[in-house]
């Protein structure tokens, strides 16, 4: 994948996680009982802010691992996957009873909805750029004989 299109893949990476998270956090705020005071869910900027900050931050990742490593599309995969649990923690903590005060109406729904926000945009992302098949994985394919 040359520059142009790594670029290329990046917007739609960024546009398919905004589409995909505000489309669950406005069926989640129609559908489910999440209290109006917990601000992540509060209204679409929050949603809209955390997910184009991580999705720019994930292209900027994927563009240095084309680079550098000889099999791109897995270990960026993997990144992904690491970044992806290690994301989830901190909305797991909002259940704890020290996050009450810092972030009320944190309800079992409302912090489900998040850790789901955070799947949608790590699958919207890994998909967009990655989904071009193993183009720079050809190691991979040469040393196993295909």
């Amino acid at each position: 994948m040359q520059r142009k299109g790594i670029w290329l893949s990046g917007l739609m990476a960024v546009g398919s996680a905004l589409v995909g998270t505000l489309v669950v956090r406005a069926l989640a705020v129609a559908l489910l009982d999440i209290p109006p005071e917990f601000l992540p869910l509060a209204g679409p900027g929050p949603v809209i802010f955390f997910t184009t900050v991580a999705s720019v931050a994930a292209v900027g990742v994927y563009a240095i691992v084309r680079r550098v490593a000889l099999r791109p599309n897995f270990a960026f995969r993997i990144i992904a996957g690491v970044v992806l649990v290690l994301s989830i923690m901190p909305d797991l903590w909002l259940l704890t009873e020290g996050a009450e005060e810092a972030f009320p109406g944190a309800t079992p729904a409302a912090v489900g909805v998040l850790i789901l926000l955070h799947v949608v945009a790590a699958i919207a992302v890994v998909w967009s750029l990655t989904a071009g098949g193993d183009e720079g994985d050809s190691v991979s394919s040469e040393a196993s004989g295909g």
